[in-house]
């Protein structure tokens, strides 16, 4: 997965959640951008309570060649 690619959907105003198919076949749903960093090689998902917290929970790191799609989730909200 290229990175700027994946950063354009995070960027999206306004944000339209994703969910991220990997090699593995796992799929990780991102519902807000805010905790998401991208860098050359990986993106890092924390986990957050609350919008705007600084205290993270979790982390996830995902390699960027191990996304091999992103999908829009219309009309979704975290379970």
């Amino acid at each position: 997965m290229n990175p700027e690619a994946l950063n354009d959907h995070l960027k999206r105003d306004p944000f339209v959640p994703l969910r991220l198919t990997l090699t593995t076949g796992e799929t990780v749903d991102i519902f807000d951008p805010l905790p998401v960093y991208i860098n050359q090689l990986c993106v890092n998902i924390f986990g957050v309570k609350r919008r705007g917290d600084h205290m993270a929970d979790s982390q996830q790191m995902i390699s960027l060649r191990h996304i091999v799609k992103i999908e829009q989730l219309l009309n979704s909200a975290p379970s």
